[in-house]
């Protein structure tokens, strides 16, 4: 598939899922001037992509609906049925037959440039790699695995041949096995980004996300990550 196929048959996703708080709307706080939401936003439509933009926000979150309905009335709306974390991606990753590029909702230094790295991308499934990593590598409870700080994940790729895959029950319980291996005390939060999200990714990307020499594809290169010199995991959570 050429570049140009690529981002004509690619649905970019923003989530802004998380159920709302008492006193707070992170995705409407303001940020470069404006409420973040809409600077995520602006930013992907500044992209090359000619789709429709979509946000998933939780059903229950009023005032976020009523405001991307009166000032984004381009973007598409989507709710979950239920409140929980695989819900929001199946909602995110089967929209229809194209793939899917899922951006974060909360990210306060998002370029279109990122964006459209990701568009252009020959892997089928990438994540980015960062030049400024977001801390120090983690390692395992036992030492045998680490999670590289170089790798995120708040910009994901997902090919349409491979989102069932993504999302089957074997790569979830080897994302549940893996985070037990690095916070066996912990209990796994199905509802948690930085726990379903995370490990999904981590386990899914396992041979580039473990790799101790720094891999940044796979064998069978399709998957592979975006290198990125910007922060751009910074966010407002």
């Amino acid at each position: 598939m050429n570049n140009k196929n690529l981002i004509n048959s690619t649905n970019i996703v923003i989530l802004a899922a998380g159920p709302p708080k008492v006193g707070r709307q992170r995705h409407l706080e303001i940020f470069h001037n404006q409420p973040l939401i809409s600077y995520v936003i602006n930013k992907c439509e500044l992209s090359h992509n000619i789709n429709p933009i979509y946000v998933v926000i939780n059903k229950d979150n009023n005032e976020l609906n009523n405001y991307l309905i009166q000032n984004h009335p381009d973007i598409k709306i989507l709710k979950p049925h239920t409140q929980t974390m695989l819900n929001t991606f199946q909602t995110a990753l089967y929209i229809n037959d194209n793939n899917t590029l899922i951006v974060a909702g909360d990210l306060t230094n998002l370029q279109s440039k990122h964006i459209n790295a990701f568009l252009n991308t020959d892997y089928k499934c990438s994540m980015y790699r960062l030049k400024y990593p977001w801390g120090k590598n983690l390692k395992s409870k036992d030492k045998t695995l680490i999670r590289r700080a170089d790798i995120g994940d708040s910009i994901l790729l997902i090919n349409k041949e491979m989102r069932d895959e993504y999302l089957s029950q074997r790569n979830i319980d080897k994302a549940k096995l893996y985070f037990n291996k690095f916070y066996p005390n912990v209990k796994f939060d199905d509802n948690k980004g930085n726990h379903l999200w995370t490990w999904l990714d981590y386990a899914f990307f396992f041979e580039i996300s473990n790799s101790k020499i720094n891999v940044n594809e796979t064998k069978d290169k399709k998957l592979g990550t975006i290198y990125i010199e910007d922060k751009v995991y910074l966010d407002n959570d």
